[in-house]
């Protein structure tokens, strides 16, 4: 952010650069991605998955098992509906076992529960 224009008129954080008529508007996808492409290349990754459409399901995923609640990342992905932003979560195999264990852990407890009374 430090290195952001002043009178740059938006948050986005990608930019046009230069000082043509476009300048410091927010780049389009497809401007996007060919840079992403020569970053990807550059970092010797080469993956046909690795787009910034998947790092964005990614992080949307990150935030939904860190806790963040629905409608904040609805919020944040910029969605009409939380059905949208459902479509961007997975869950991960480490956060279903998470929850399988917990719900044993529950059920255990209620079924001990049950044989002392």
């Amino acid at each position: 952010m430090s290195e952001r224009p002043s009178k740059a008129p938006t948050s986005h954080l990608f930019l046009v650069c230069g000082a043509g008529q476009r300048a410091i508007e927010p780049i389009g996808y497809a401007a996007l991605a060919k840079f992403f492409e020569r970053r990807k290349k550059e970092a010797g990754l080469s993956d046909a998955w690795i787009t910034p459409h998947s790092l964005r399901h990614t992080h949307a995923t990150r935030l939904w098992e860190g806790g963040m609640r629905e409608l904040a990342l609805q919020k944040r992905m910029g969605h009409a509906s939380f059905e949208s932003t459902r479509g961007y979560t997975r869950i991960s195999d480490a956060m279903m076992l998470e929850d399988y264990h917990r719900a044993l852990a529950v059920l255990n407890e209620r079924k001990s529960h049950a044989l002392r009374q």
